[in-house]
């Protein structure tokens, strides 16, 4: 459990890096999605990352099965700030990138 909580810990962090670098724009806004996205996965990203740990998955189905939760992302503070739909698509699947990155940092 504490090996997820600090995944989780590190992952936020990356989402702000991520943030940051990517969405200056609207870092606040891509934050709060970003972490919104994570919450709404958090069950299905515990159990995935300790499959990912004891080599049950590997990174491309742990890659495959985050982008299947695509559809959680509702990412309402991006489209408040008036973001099209093809920035939308891009912010989303770079957060996927930062999630897969970050959980093999922890557990591969």
């Amino acid at each position: 459990m504490a090996a997820f909580e600090d995944f989780l810990t590190g992952l936020k962090n990356d989402v702000i890096v991520f943030a940051e670098s990517e969405w200056k724009n609207a870092k606040g806004d891509a934050i709060k999605d970003g972490n919104a996205f994570v919450q709404s996965c958090k069950a299905d990203l515990q159990t995935w990352t300790n499959q990912l740990a004891a080599k049950q998955l590997t990174v491309k189905d742990f890659e495959f099965l985050v982008k299947g939760k695509k559809d959680l992302a509702t990412l309402q503070a991006l489209k408040n700030a008036g973001l099209a739909q093809a920035k939308l698509d891009a912010f989303v699947n770079g957060l996927i990138v930062v999630i897969v990155k970050s959980a093999t940092k922890a557990f591969v």
